[in-house]
Parts: structure tokens; C-alpha cells; sequence
């Protein structure tokens, strides 16, 4: 039988939506693709106040830059954590995206703005193809589409390129200190704030024959 689908609008007043995600309650987070989360409530309204805004350290200049990624920890009840990809420019013609920790504050409609901790940064060669999207899988473990650094058909090979983080999907734990042999491999940020999961296809220690934060690769956006 044929199925009618209608659509009830919920919320209005969103500017590029990018996110739309929860954090195992009846509220909905909207992530902005200027670099704002957006909070609406139970019943429709969007509160004022963004959850977090941190547009003046994202780069959307690109027509796919800006913020692109937002994932709630899954133990975020007890944490507090949520994590971020967002492109930056440290410098002219420098862009890179990021993946980061934040955590809420006090008040559970209002993220702490001054928590962020950078797991990784790496370079964006092209202001397309920036990937972004990030979930936690149910291994507990951080998922990471990072783009294949775009242009058009691939020109640089990233994606079957295991030397680079590029057209790949990434798998990384977000929960430890790293041990020996177990930490960043292909992260430009300087930080030490993941541990690379067994199980990815080229962990074997920093300058191995693969990034080790691979978990997939030949993938586009």
C-alpha cells in the first residue's frame, strides 16, 4: 500500500545546518556551518544563546569549510565531552582541519568555550573535499571522515595513499593516554591526547608504513 509521508516543520531560524545530532535527551544540537551549536529544545524553540560559538576560529570561506562535524561522547552524562572537526587558517593559504574536545559547562545549555583540547590537525590542500562528518561507533571508539583534500578527480592520489591522513576514514580512542607504539602517527597538531585502537590496518608504531590512524581508505568525502 502506497504510504503517505508529512512533513511538520519543527524549528525555525537556523543558518547553513550542518549537524543535526542529540546527546541522549529530548534536546536537539544543530551545528552551524559558521562554527555556532545551536540548541532546540523539546518543543521546537531555539534558544537564543548558542551552546557553544566559536565561528572566530573556523574557517567557512569555502563553499564545504567550516564547522563540519559534531559527535557527543557516549558516556557525555557523566563527562560532559563532545568533539568537533572544524577547518582553520593558521596562515595564508594554510588550511587545516581539526578535531577537538570540549566540554559543558555548569550550565547544560552553555558549552565551556575555554576547554578545548586538540587531538588532531591536518592539511587541507584544497577548499573542497573537507569531510567532517565524525561519529562514535558502538566500540566507544572515534570515527573521522576526513576528505580526500579535494579539487577534482583526486589530483594528489590521497586517497590511495596510506602515507596520508586524506581520503580515509580514521579510528582513533579518545578514552586513554597513549602507551609505546600506540600513540598519533599522522597528526600535525604536537598534541598526544588518543591512542591508536588495535585492529586499525596500519597500526604499527609512529613513521610505520601507514598513518596508523587509518581504519579504511580510497574514500572521497
Amino acid at each position: 500500500a502506497a504510504v503517505a509521508i508529512v512533513l511538520t516543520e519543527h524549528a525555525t531560524g537556523l543558518s547553513k545546518p550542518v549537524v543535526i545530532t542529540h546527546a541522549g535527551g529530548e534536546r536537539l544540537f544543530v551545528a552551524e556551518q559558521a562554527g555556532r551549536i545551536r540548541i532546540i529544545d523539546s518543543s521546537g524553540s531555539l534558544l537564543a544563546t548558542p551552546f557553544l560559538d566559536i565561528s572566530s576560529q573556523v574557517d567557512d570561506s569555502g563553499n564545504e569549510q567550516g564547522l563540519l562535524g559534531l559527535a557527543f561522547h557516549p558516556q557525555y552524562a557523566t563527562n560532559g565531552y563532545f568533539y568537533l572537526y572544524y577547518t582553520r587558517d593558521p596562515g595564508a593559504g594554510l588550511d587545516r582541519s581539526r578535531v577537538s574536545r570540549f566540554q559543558v559547562s555548569a550550565d547544560t545549555d552553555l558549552a565551556d568555550p575555554n576547554s578545548e583540547l586538540v587531538l588532531m590537525e591536518f592539511v587541507q590542500p584544497f577548499s573542497n573535499h573537507n569531510g567532517g562528518d565524525i561519529h562514535f561507533g558502538p566500540d566507544g571508539l572515534l570515527y573521522i571522515g576526513s576528505g580526500d583534500g579535494g579539487s577534482g578527480g583526486d589530483p594528489q592520489n590521497n586517497a590511495q595513499t596510506n602515507s596520508v591522513i586524506l581520503g580515509k576514514l580514521l579510528r582513533i580512542d579518545v578514552d586513554g593516554a597513549p602507551g609505546l607504539g600506540d600513540g598519533p602517527d599522522c597528526d600535525i597538531s604536537g598534541n598526544t591526547n588518543y591512542r591508536i585502537p588495535p585492529g586499525n590496518a596500519f597500526r604499527d608504531g609512529s613513521g610505520g608504513q601507514g598513518c596508523d590512524e587509518i581504519y579504511a581508505n580510497g574514500l572521497r568525502n
